[in-house]
Parts: structure tokens; sequence; C-alpha cells
């Protein structure tokens, strides 16, 4: 039995003669959250819409949950939760109605199942008010609710804290890790670098309808090479002669008694300071290199695709 709750090979989608997505490839393992990062029409939307057998593919082939998407769709959909953008409920519906009628789509979903799901995503005080009552957050954690109806193995969430506040955005988080951590595989697709760093296993980027670069946060924030924040704390005069050394542009913090330089090299930086003679090693207090993330390497790489496919 294959690990893989995803497989999709060579697939293409048109739309016309415009390519959404190009001949793209792309696994995810089970029981991961997958993160998918891309710009505006990289084809993230076409992409997740592919995966759930919302939209046919013109051309490659995919195996969700060791299924077609399009031909098995009855024997896939059950088994999918899906949190899109908006979920379109009429704003004037009490959170009570939405979530005991959605289950009667669900075989089997019962009203106990519906109260433990409400209880496990903080829904049970707001089931008496209307969704124009509630908060950003407060009618997210509704649409997630009703994805998780049926226990679902498949998660798709797409951008489901876009505009949500930092608690709001972290009960979210919240949600979603217990479901990885109760064996769901999560796919996500989100604008959010730092949501993206923090909640995934696994990381693909896609832009121009391909997959261009996929690996762990770590695997991502070390491939390429992108300014990072080095500091050393030391005497004022130690950190004069320190400007004098480096070679990238620098700002001494009289008050912290600081300097500070942004490199793709810091451990030559450093290692350049330390071996000069107009040092004393002694009087370095503190040294501080920014590790490699995310936010440091994206633009990096969305800009190296580009330029390929210029």
């Amino acid at each position: 039995m294959s690990n893989l709750a995803i497989e999709a090979e060579n697939i293409t989608v048109k739309y016309g003669k415009y390519v959404a997505l190009n001949q793209l490839d792309f696994n995810a393992e089970k029981g991961q959250i997958i993160g998918i990062l891309g710009p505006n029409g990289a084809g993230k939307s076409t992409f997740v819409d592919a995966i759930i057998g919302a939209h046919k593919i013109s051309g490659g082939t995919i195996t969700t949950l060791g299924l077609n998407p399009i031909t098995q769709a009855h024997e896939l959909r059950p088994q999918i939760g899906i949190v899109l953008q908006s979920a379109g409920f009429p704003m004037g519906m009490k959170v009570r109605d939405i979530v005991y009628g959605w289950r009667h789509y669900i075989p089997g979903m019962t009203k106990t199942d519906v109260k433990n799901i409400a209880e496990n995503v903080n829904l049970l005080h707001l089931m008496n008010r209307p969704l124009n009552s509630l908060s950003g957050g407060e009618r997210r954690r509704v649409d997630i609710a009703i994805a998780l109806y049926g226990n679902p193995t498949l998660i798709v969430l797409d951008e489901p804290t876009t505009g949500l506040d930092p608690i709001s955005r972290e009960s979210v988080w919240n949600i979603i890790e217990k479901q990885r951590d109760n064996g769901a595989t999560i796919l996500l697709t989100s604008h959010y670098l730092d949501e993206i760093e923090y909640l995934s296993d696994s990381v693909s980027i896609l832009s121009g309808g391909k997959i261009t670069t996929s690996g762990t946060v770590l695997d991502l924030a070390t491939s390429v090479e992108s300014p990072r924040e080095c500091s050393i704390v030391a005497s004022r005069s130690v950190l004069v002669e320190i400007s004098k050394i480096l070679t990238s542009q620098c700002v001494i913090n009289a008050t912290q008694s600081k300097i500070s330089w942004y490199t793709v090299s810091p451990s030559e930086d450093i290692s350049r300071v330390f071996r000069s003679d107009t040092i004393d090693n002694n009087q370095i207090i503190d040294i501080q290199v920014e590790k490699p993330s995310l936010k440091t390497v994206y633009a990096t790489l969305i800009g190296k695709v580009n330029s390929k496919s210029e």
C-alpha cells in the first residue's frame, strides 16, 4: 500500500489557450501537513481543484487517496474535508442551523458527532448566534467544523486564516495541528510565510503552473543564498574596527553597543573579524546570526524561477 495521499504526475490544465498547470509533478505523504506557496496566478487554486476532482485535467494522472478524483469521485468525496476561502453561507443563519443541518449531507453523522466536533473547535457557546454577529475567526471555525464531518482522511485548506487577528490565527493553527496528529493529511495553501513555516512538515512552491521546489522548511531555507542579519555586541572601539573589516554595509547602535549587517555569507564575515589583528576577541561579548527561514529565501526562490522562464 502506498504511503502517498496524493500522487500527481505530469498534470496539465488549460483554460482555452491559457495553461494554468504545466506538466506538474507532486507527491504528498500521508499524515503530514503539506504547505503550498506561490504568487498570485501561480495555479494554486487550479491545482487544489484538480486534486479534489473539482476540475478535469487536460493531461497527466492524479491519484488522491488511491482514487481517481474524477472517475471515482463518489468514493473519494466522503474522505475529503474542504475549507474554501469563503463557504458562502447566508450571514443571517444561526451557527446551530448550519452545523446541525449540514450533518444530513454526511452518511451516518449523528447529533452527538456534531456536538463533539463543535466542542473541539470551540463553537458550543456560539450556537445561537447568527454568522453576521461572529468575528472572522469565529466564522472560520464554523467552516472548519463542517470540513471535519465524517472524520476525513484528507483535509484541504485554502487560505484558512486570511484576514484573521493573531489570536484567531493561532486558534485555527491549533485545530490544524490536532487533525494532523490524529492521522489526517492536510493540504494547506497560504500567502502567510510564517503560517506555512510554523505548520508544514513539507513545503512545495508553485510558480508558472509547476512545482518548482519541494522539501522541508529547512531544506528550502538552506537551498539558496539569501541575506541574513548578523550582529556583534562589543565595546564602541571594537565595533568601529569591525565596521572597517566588513565588506557589507553595517549599522552601529551605540546605545546597545551592537553592530548589525546583512550578508549571504555570515560565517565568512565572522571568521574575517576573528582573524583580524586589530580586534581583541576577548572584547566581543555576543554574536548572533539569523537562522535560515522561508521569509529570507522565498523571494529569492520565486525570483530564480521567474528569471528562468523569461
